[in-house]
């Protein structure tokens, strides 16, 4: 009796499955689906109307989307698996030295190959190699009049 149980499980299920497919009549009542009718609900069409040539299509299509999508997410993960570059600067290019020297630049001044150090100068004391310069004189400015505040300005209406 228990040999022939898988037998009988897949001979309901097979026999089930076409009353499971068969469309029931589904109403739309406002925004929203039920099986059971409602005032003003409407019958909605529910049967797929694709030949199956449509429907192995489809399917392909989708077997197809999920395969991509499973490689993508693996390179993905390789990806992210590997460590991040350390952000370095990148070498400077080696400049070769010129094989006479160093190359002289007309028009800029050589620096000497030794350094003199000079002391400031004292307070009144003329640094060498620079000239005193002489002081301008300032203009005058006439002296004020010594006229009282309070008292009116000439033109002045009042």
């Amino acid at each position: 009796m228990y040999r022939n149980m898988p037998f009988c499980l897949l001979l309901a299920a097979t026999l089930g499955v076409p009353a499971l497919s068969s469309a029931e009549t589904v109403y739309r009542c406002g925004e929203s689906y039920s099986q059971q009718p409602c005032p003003g609900g409407k019958p909605v069409q529910t049967d797929d109307p694709r030949s199956e040539g449509q429907r192995a299509q489809t399917r392909e299509a989708v077997r197809r989307d999920a395969k991509a999508a499973d490689e993508m997410e693996k390179s993905r993960l390789k990806a992210e698996a590997k460590p991040a570059p350390a952000l370095m600067p990148a070498p400077k290019p080696e400049t070769p030295e010129p094989p006479n020297g160093p190359v002289v630049t007309p028009g800029v001044a050589k620096k000497p190959a030794y350094f003199t150090a000079v002391a400031p100068a004292k307070k009144g004391q003329a640094q060498p190699g620079k000239k005193k310069k002489k002081a301008k004189k300032k203009p005058t400015v006439p002296a004020q009049s010594s006229r009282n505040w309070q008292d009116p300005l000439p033109g002045a209406a009042g």
